[in-house]
């Protein structure tokens, strides 16, 4: 019988980035098939770049510089932005069913939610931090965390990355962020859009001082008790087994890179950017790709959305009909994004042809 009142506390680090994301997927599905407790697990990478399940690797990534300085590039089963992270980076996950909380019915108020630890962990520090939606936490609107989330039926899996420490030039060489996005929320540099916890309070901040104020911080927001325990056999398995067939193949990394077609666009909606790579002939789509930062549950829906979109008609009304009756039966939730946006960011892509053949 799982006590929902105490969770397992994690603290596992693997030195194998690919590894530590087995072993989160490792624990939603334990969590799922009823044999794993609701976890806060703790942990830290070595220097990668992660980029969300649906971003394509090669335009969001300087991935030559990567190779040179020796950072590895890993695709986490998340949506979101690509993100560096290094050991002034602390990640934690929580892993659980969505009945902990009414709340966690509503995707967009879940981040919300489970944010406000991250929160409350980091004014017990004595940095002021404060929610901006979607998915970010923020000093003086600056970025200090960041989080994203995947669901597997009921279960819930939260993922944040906390900025402690982090080589923030690193960060803004490796990062491919499109202007428009930086221009959004009023900056010029990655660097000038995010912090960390060093550079608010003005000196260095042990590692386990912030693991102590982040479960503090979420016992007060879940109204949960912490127990530390360990991997079970069964997640250990798992986890290996989910990164030998999954995370350290490149077949995962990059599923997403495609060959550039015809025409392409980069489309900034409310909160997300969608990029869409497509050929044409006269008013008829023939292939597409889309990718991005955006937000979408279930993930895998947008690969069909683009088989559904195959040999559609380049018109606003009927890309916005199909993308919303597609929507409607897949039963699809997104967070800033709307499929008035997939179309306009189709129709953005093929604008200049469309225009030069009447």
């Amino acid at each position: 019988m799982i006590d929902k009142n105490v969770w397992r506390l994690l603290d596992y680090s693997s030195p194998d980035p690919c590894m530590n994301l087995a072993v989160e997927e490792a624990i939603l599905r334990g969590r799922l098939e009823g044999g794993s407790p609701n976890t806060l697990r703790l942990w830290q990478h070595p220097p990668v770049v992660s980029v969300g399940c649906l971003q394509d690797p090669k335009v969001e990534v300087d991935i030559e510089l990567c190779k040179r300085l020796g950072i590895a590039v890993i695709r986490r089963v998340s949506a979101g932005g690509a993100m560096y992270i290094d050991e002034g980076s602390l990640q934690c996950s929580l892993v659980s069913d969505d009945k902990l909380s009414p709340i966690l019915q509503d995707i967009n108020e879940s981040y919300r939610f489970f944010s406000n630890g991250v929160i409350d962990g980091l004014r017990l520090l004595g940095v002021n931090a404060e929610f901006r939606p979607v998915n970010d936490v923020t000093v003086n609107n600056r970025k200090i965390s960041g989080s994203a989330q995947h669901r597997l039926y009921n279960i819930i899996i939260h993922h944040s990355t906390i900025s402690v420490d982090v080589d923030l030039q690193i960060l803004e060489k490796v990062l491919k962020v499109p202007e428009s996005k930086l221009r959004s929320k009023g900056f010029s540099s990655i660097r000038a859009s995010v912090t960390s916890i060093r550079d608010e309070l003005g000196k260095d901040i042990p590692i386990d001082s912030v693991k102590k104020a982040l479960v503090h911080g979420f016992e007060k927001t879940l109204g949960v008790k912490f127990k530390k325990g360990r991997l079970t056999y069964w997640e250990m398995k798992l986890a290996r087994e989910l990164y030998e067939k999954k995370y350290s193949t490149s077949q995962w990394i990059y599923e997403i890179t495609k060959p550039p077609l015809q025409v392409s666009s980069i489309y900034r909606a409310s909160k997300g950017v969608i990029r869409v790579s497509m050929s044409f002939h006269g008013q008829t789509i023939e292939k597409i790709h889309i990718s991005g930062d955006f937000f979408i549950h279930p993930e895998n829906a947008v690969k069909e959305l683009e088989q559904s979109l195959k040999g559609g008609v380049l018109s606003k009304e009927w890309l916005e009909k199909r993308i919303r009756e597609f929507f409607a039966v897949k039963n699809i939730k997104a967070l800033g994004v709307t499929p008035e946006d997939f179309a306009r960011a189709i129709l953005t892509a093929c604008s200049d042809r469309l225009s030069s053949n009447i």
